[in-house]
């Protein structure tokens, strides 16, 4: 997908003159629109600037008009679709039942696809689960610096969880029971390796995104070394190889993005665009991940920490997956695809038109598993097979 860093202050001078750009907001809607917007054009087509503004590419993507050209622009958020030149929720059957799902999943859309990996995408989540994270301000709560939130996770892991995989010696990181033998030399192998298998060369990964998560898996519910692998091999797509904690069209066009994830229930001056590594979006997944992590609004008041602190970026990413995948009956039986479905499976699973991006999960996860649970086999099915 191309970014447009170059263009962002034509965009916003762009959107700014445009009186018919609709909303996108986490309901069905049906005005708003604007006709000139309702055909679908390919990228590389001739445009009008003096006219033309945003149009679909597809079902879930979008163009913008830049030099008379369509180019590229972003992808629609998980469990919307691009109607009209604008990212929507299907309308409701008669029975009130969506088109698509919108079970709160994770995954695809409207992160612009985390450039050449093609990776990203904006998270819809609900629910939750406590993450023992400093958060500045919002709570009387002590700051937890890394050394107790490594040790509070090995307390709790060894009182909670068991071993079922994994195997802690030779390893100079010293892993302990409760994080199935994964240390932080296995979790810097296991992303070079996953990056290597998909064409790319994602950084090494610092020490604190290393005791983040092995800190956070408890909170996670992970039960095995292969379900944390199933978990890294899927935030590494979501997070372009743990660089992106903030949705990047977002960093470059903000303007664009608080318009397009506004909704009524927004806290004055906040906006909810993708952050954390699992791109958390939305007024109201904020709202229900800051309720389950610490029982209040802090997230709310100050979504932009979801970005900024690297325990909360696992955090949220850790909750929505306790909350929206790990109960899942084929994720417990090791089916990697189950996980992919139960975060973009609108778009990347059954039928879905974004298939070659849960086969390059797969592909990572193939490289993860063998490091994180040596013999355990990968099982690819519950996805697009």
């Amino acid at each position: 997908m191309v970014l447009l860093s170059n263009a962002g202050s034509l965009l916003v001078a762009v959107l700014a003159a445009s009186t018919h750009m609709a909303h996108a907001i986490p309901r069905p809607q049906t005005e708003g629109t604007s006709p000139e917007l309702t055909t679908e054009q390919k990228e590389g087509d001739d445009c009008d600037v003096l006219h033309d503004r945003i149009v679909c590419a597809d079902e879930s993507s979008l163009l913008f008009c830049n030099q008379n050209k369509w180019v590229a622009f972003s992808n629609c958020t998980l469990g919307t679709v691009c109607k009209d030149g604008s990212c929507v929720f299907p309308e409701s059957d008669s029975n009130g039942a969506s088109d698509l799902p919108v079970e709160e999943e994770s995954g695809s859309a409207n992160k612009s696809d985390v450039d050449v990996a093609e990776t990203g995408v904006a998270t819809d989540v609900a629910s939750s689960a406590p993450v023992d994270t400093a958060v500045p301000e919002a709570s009387a709560e002590p700051v937890v610096t890394d050394a107790e939130a490594t040790a509070e996770a090995t307390e709790a892991t060894e009182a909670e969880t068991s071993d079922t995989g994994g195997d802690s010696s030779g390893d100079s990181s010293g892993s302990t029971s409760g994080d199935f033998g994964i240390t932080c030399d296995k979790f810097k192998e296991a992303v070079t390796k996953a990056s290597s298998a998909i064409g790319q060369s994602y950084p090494t990964p610092s020490d604190k995104q290393c005791t983040s998560f092995l800190a956070g898996m408890p909170k996670g519910d992970i039960a095995s070394a292969r379900e944390a692998a199933m978990f890294l091999a899927n935030i590494l797509w979501e997070s372009d190889g743990l660089q992106a904690k903030e949705e990047y069209d977002c960093q470059d066009l903000p303007d664009w993005c608080a318009q397009n994830y506004k909704t009524p229930e927004d806290a004055p001056g906040k906006t909810y665009w993708g952050r954390g590594y699992i791109q958390l979006t939305w007024h109201y997944n904020y709202e229900a991940a800051s309720e389950g992590l610490f029982g209040d609004d802090r997230l709310v008041e100050s979504p932009d920490q979801v970005a900024t602190d690297e325990d909360l970026a696992w955090g949220v990413s850790f909750w929505f997956w306790k909350e929206n995948v790990h109960g899942d009956a084929g994720v417990q039986e090791g089916n990697f695809g189950s996980s992919i479905n139960k975060i973009n499976g609108a778009l990347e699973c059954n039928g879905g038109t974004a298939q070659d991006k849960a086969k390059k999960r797969y592909e990572m996860y193939k490289a993860i598993l063998p490091i994180f649970a040596p013999g355990e086999l990968p099982k690819e099915t519950g996805c697009y097979n």
